[in-house]
């Protein structure tokens, strides 16, 4: 069979992807879906029910979109976070249920999913209709939501290297449209004429409270230094950001701009002299893709899980620096990020994750596998795709 009959084959054949609640569950989701069309694969996503994040970010991709009922886990033993968690079971169960109805109309050929609470219902689902399904982690550790995928049989996919649960190490999916700016057109795009050093602060796009509070507790010395672009988060500054998709000077602060959220994050990270940054997984693979001068400040253990800090760790291992959390942040904020401009930009990270993971994928599908949830047997042994 040619290459182009067997795509004209494939056009009916529909990949669907799942993982929502956060960019970092998203966008890789988002990056891949133009290599499996490239290969003659249909792009379908599955996230929350409503208006969350994931819909429109796939709509504006022009991906299908169809949402379940989803609940997440709260991690606290507050009367509201109790109240939340007793209600999963049944949720979950009525979210596979609608995730299995879904999957059942779509007769996707593989589901692939980027984690998050969101992705659960779908995996399960996909899980008892035999449908073979891969998981992706960033992080060094699994996250909940890919934990229990591995128990459904899903095929673990890992970013970072140094991951010590099972799994195909193929690196971090990337968008395609970040490497298709320059400093020129993303510093007229954003309204930047200067000859100051711009400094891009990310502060993710729910936003990073104590970031933006460094910031702006910092800004008339960064502002002598430096241009600010200042991705805050949708709603961390109601009163001057207020959801607009358009920046915003407060008053009395030259060489600042404001964003509550990035549409064109490519411009930003084009414009940029060195970025500094939560050390999210998908922020520090794409800042090392792009080789920028880096500083990463990690979210504390307790107020995650700790993997920011394994990412951090891994960033400094490529070339970036990193800013603690603690008590000398705004003392070693500035010197942090003239050390960065001093020395070399970060060397990437990641290497075609996306025709990495589309090869395991594909070949896959190719084989026939049709996957079974891992549960233990008679003799003790466990199952998975076969």
């Amino acid at each position: 069979m040619s290459e182009s009959s067997d795509n004209k084959k494939k056009q009916n054949q529909v990949i669907v992807f799942t993982g929502g609640g956060t960019g970092g569950h998203i966008y890789p989701n988002l990056a891949l879906i133009p290599e499996f069309e490239r290969r003659g694969y249909k792009a379908e996503y599955i996230g929350g029910e409503g208006m969350p994040m994931e819909r429109k970010l796939a709509s504006k991709n022009k991906v299908k979109y169809h949402g379940v009922p989803v609940i997440k886990l709260i991690r606290s033993f507050s009367p509201s976070a109790i109240a939340n968690n007793l209600k999963i079971p049944f949720a979950l169960r009525r979210a596979v249920n609608e995730a299995k109805a879904l999957l059942s109309k779509i007769k996707p050929s593989a589901v692939f999913s980027k984690g998050g609470f969101v992705s659960l219902p779908v995996v399960i689902a996909a899980s008892k209709l035999g449908i073979p399904t891969f998981a992706h982690e960033s992080d060094l550790t699994l996250g909940l939501a890919n934990k229990l995928a591995k128990k459904y049989g899903a095929t673990l996919l890992k970013a970072n290297p140094h991951s010590e649960f099972e799994g195909v190490t193929v690196g971090m999916p990337l968008r395609e449209s970040l490497f298709l700016s320059n400093k020129t057109e993303a510093r007229k795009n954003l309204g930047i004429s200067t000859s100051k050093r711009v400094l891009l602060v990310l502060g993710g796009s729910s936003g990073a409270q104590y970031l933006n509070e460094q910031v702006e507790k910092l800004l008339p010395k960064l502002t002598e230094k430096f241009f600010v672009l200042h991705v805050c988060g949708r709603g961390a500054f109601p009163s001057s950001c207020n959801g607009a998709k358009t920046s915003t000077t407060p008053k009395n602060s030259p060489n600042y701009l404001r964003f509550d959220y990035a549409d064109n994050i490519a411009d930003f990270y084009a414009a940029c002299d060195v970025v500094i940054s939560r050390a999210g997984a998908t922020a520090v693979y794409e800042i090392s893709a792009l080789k920028k001068r880096a500083v990463f400040v990690p979210l504390p253990k307790g107020v995650s899980r700790g993997d920011q800090i394994y990412n951090a760790n891994l960033a400094e291992e490529y070339g970036a620096f990193t800013l603690c959390q603690n008590e000398s942040f705004s003392d070693n904020f500035l010197p942090a990020i003239e050390k960065a401009l001093q020395n070399p930009p970060m060397r990437s990270l990641s290497s075609d994750a996306n025709g990495k993971i589309a090869d395991i994928v594909c070949d896959s599908i190719s084989r026939g596998e049709k996957c079974k949830d891992k549960k233990l047997s008679q003799n003790g042994s466990q199952l998975s795709c076969s």
